[in-house]
């Protein structure tokens, strides 16, 4: 199954009853990265009652890691909902932290279910997207005169060099899509350059 990403960070917000819902929602690799954004969160809005969160990394369909968490709120009020939103719209490496501040009227657990799941909504909305695409990175070794080939092949198969280290032979990193990685490799093996994966 193919899965959406968020390109970068969106915060948007909602008010139900008087009570805000801020919400940011962005890319993710790990549970640091996520930790870092909660962080920030909490940070930029100290005297929020509530931080809720949810958290895929992977692929949606079969995450390498899945988790909410509804920070005090009812159970499964706050996270699960926000959670199942991500899920159902099948994006994957993103996180969503909604901060809220108690606006004096009780929601219940539907009316906060509603309200979580509507401040991920709204961001959703304005988060640009795009496809994953799953990358190989690997590093190629070749003597001097073969580095302009390398680099232009690598720009053939929708690859990006990175920094070369020179010393007898040049090194060079190389990120590219995965499926372009078969073709590319045949062809700089049969040229003869060093591969190590």
């Amino acid at each position: 199954m193919s899965y959406r990403i968020p390109c970068s960070p969106v915060v948007s917000e909602i008010e139900e009853k008087k009570s805000r819902f801020i919400c940011w929602l962005g890319p993710v690799q790990d549970k640091a990265a996520f930790q870092r954004a909660l962080n920030s969160m909490r940070a930029q809005y100290p005297d929020a009652s509530h931080h809720c969160t949810a958290l895929i990394i992977g692929n949606p369909a079969n995450p390498d890691t899945m988790q909410s968490d509804d920070d005090g709120e009812p159970g499964g009020s706050a996270g699960r909902p926000m959670l199942e939103l991500l899920l159902k719209r099948e994006i994957g490496n993103v996180g969503a932290v909604v901060s809220r501040y108690f606006g004096g009227t009780k929601l219940g657990v539907g009316g906060l279910m509603r309200a979580y799941r509507g401040a991920v909504g709204g961001a959703l909305q304005s988060v640009e997207q795009e496809p994953f695409v799953p990358l190989v990175r690997v590093r190629i070794t070749c003597d001097f005169a073969g580095e302009s080939r390398l680099r232009y092949l690598a720009t053939q198969h929708r690859g990006v060099c990175g920094a070369a280290d020179y010393s007898e032979r040049v090194s060079m990193a190389l990120e590219l899509p995965r499926s372009q990685w078969p073709a590319l490799k045949a062809q700089l093996l049969a040229e003869g350059f060093a591969i190590r994966e």
